[in-house]
């Protein structure tokens, strides 16, 4: 049986080595470069203030004010106000000083968003790169009801992708993240556009080389202690050479390659094991009776006799049954209003609802002015604060936008293992001292460079023996 392990060690090493070797070096890169990401904040940083000249005009015919509305949300759209609705069927697009509807944004209003996105010179102009369905970094699914897309050349290599449907910004790249995410997050997370456009392969692709890889460093974690304990006296170890190494290397490193393999292969939630409840009966609770759309006229016919000034995005966020709109800034300031335009700041009463509706009592909700645990940010990935916290006896927590009260994140027991079997193990991220930087890079350099010379080292050795 010993003499077995060492075969399947020798020969998984030699299909699967290369394979860890570069995910060690890509997860390097990925410290400092994470995949492209056009930020909710970003975006707004480029939207003109609202201009309520001549709106607000919606057709009874074509929209009826008791059609059902989940998401209502007013912006510009090259030089005019536009309406974007999500409903039961199809989002609608909708021109708010025509009142017509617009079934495709064209070629020539995508440039002027894209113009916003110019820096410099004003004299610049968006080059025109065709329309696409997807390519390596509008692969997502997120990104399916935007499709076709346009694509733009900026200033100094940039990219900027605009939906055809909604007219919104959804994707931006630079030439040097492109660069580093072919050598970083592409290879680490096999995120090739063949074969991520399939997500049910690639979800089995990942899941398969991940149990691959847990069972080749669980392989060689037990033959490297057991060759440890049964060494010759005085000695560390029976090899030598490059034997040596990757048996001292396995010693010092093993478990935690093994770790960062499950943690990777735990990110794909695989089989559900970590899956949350979801929070939809949550949403729907506080949420109330269904929005239609005959408030949401009302609220544009407020917004027009008192503008608002500075904002550049209005969105519904009904709370308990009724209507209120949240305005965004360029600046990425946010204030609540009611369905009169009248500035309506969630208020003691409503957080209480808030937690009773969740099942919560009002002396265990709170807000939260600093991480905690469970909501926290890492590097790029900011959390939004302040926010209010809610936590119900069975240790599931709620965390709800201090602005307008929606349920921002659940924590029940499925997500909060997800956090720790995946997040912490795999980013070590335990607590806030941990991850803050630089000595999170110091950390995670000399762990890196550890694990990556036990795979090295292995993956040469298993070569050198197949070419003899």
């Amino acid at each position: 049986m010993t003499r077995l392990l060492f075969v399947v060690h020798r020969y998984l090493g030699i299909a699967v080595g290369p394979l860890m070797v570069m995910w060690c070096l890509s997860g390097i890169v990925m410290m400092y470069v994470g995949y492209p990401d056009l930020s909710e904040d970003a975006r707004l940083g480029h939207l003109a203030p609202i201009d309520w000249s001549g709106c607000c005009k919606l057709s009874d015919k074509q929209l009826a004010d008791d059609a059902l509305v989940q998401e209502a949300q007013i912006e510009m759209l090259a030089n005019r106000p536009v309406l974007r609705l999500r409903t039961a069927g199809e989002p609608r697009l909708l021109d708010l000083r025509t009142g017509h509807v617009i079934d495709r944004v064209s070629g020539e209003e995508a440039a002027e968003v894209a113009q916003s996105y110019i820096e410099g010179s004003a004299s610049a102009i968006p080059q025109s790169l065709g329309s696409i369905d997807h390519d390596q970094w509008t692969v997502s699914g997120g990104l399916r009801a935007d499709r076709p897309l346009y694509r733009f050349g900026l200033n100094e290599g940039t990219e900027l992708y605009v939906s055809s449907t909604t007219g919104r910004a959804v994707q931006m790249t630079t030439r040097g993240g492109r660069f580093w995410n072919w050598l970083g997050a592409i290879p680490h997370w096999l995120y090739f556009t063949e074969l991520r456009h399939k997500p049910v392969l690639w979800s089995n692709v990942v899941i398969a080389t991940s149990l691959i890889g847990c069972f080749l460093a669980g392989v060689g974690l037990y033959i490297g202690v057991a060759q440890f304990i049964h060494r010759p006296v005085g000695r560390w170890s029976p090899y030598c050479g490059f034997n040596l190494w990757h048996h001292l290397a396995g010693l010092v490193f093993g478990l935690l390659a093994l770790s960062w393999i499950l943690s990777g292969f735990l990110s794909m939630n695989p089989w559900g094991w970590l899956e949350g409840e979801g929070a939809q009966t949550e949403l729907g609770r506080l949420r109330g009776k269904p929005e239609t759309l005959g408030p949401v006229k009302d609220g544009l016919a407020a917004f027009v006799r008192m503008p608002p000034p500075g904002v550049v995005s209005i969105k519904s966020a009904p709370l308990e049954g009724q209507l209120y709109f949240v305005g965004s800034t360029r600046a990425g300031e946010r204030r609540r209003f009611d369905a009169n335009g009248v500035p309506a700041p969630l208020s003691e009463i409503e957080v209480a609802h808030i937690a009773g509706a969740l099942g919560a009592d009002s002396r265990a909700v709170s807000l939260m002015t600093q991480e905690d645990s469970y909501y926290f940010s890492h590097h790029r990935d900011v959390a939004g604060l302040p926010v209010y916290r809610a936590i119900l006896g069975d240790g599931t927590r709620y965390y709800i936008d201090a602005v307008s009260g929606t349920l921002i994140a659940k924590m029940d027991a499925g997500a909060r293992g997800y956090r720790w079997l995946h997040q912490a193990l795999h980013r070590m991220d335990f607590s806030a001292a941990l991850r803050g930087r630089p000595q999170w890079d110091g950390l995670m350099l000399l762990l890196m460079s550890g694990v990556t010379a036990l795979c090295a080292t292995g993956t040469y050795l298993g070569y050198r023996r197949l070419l003899r």
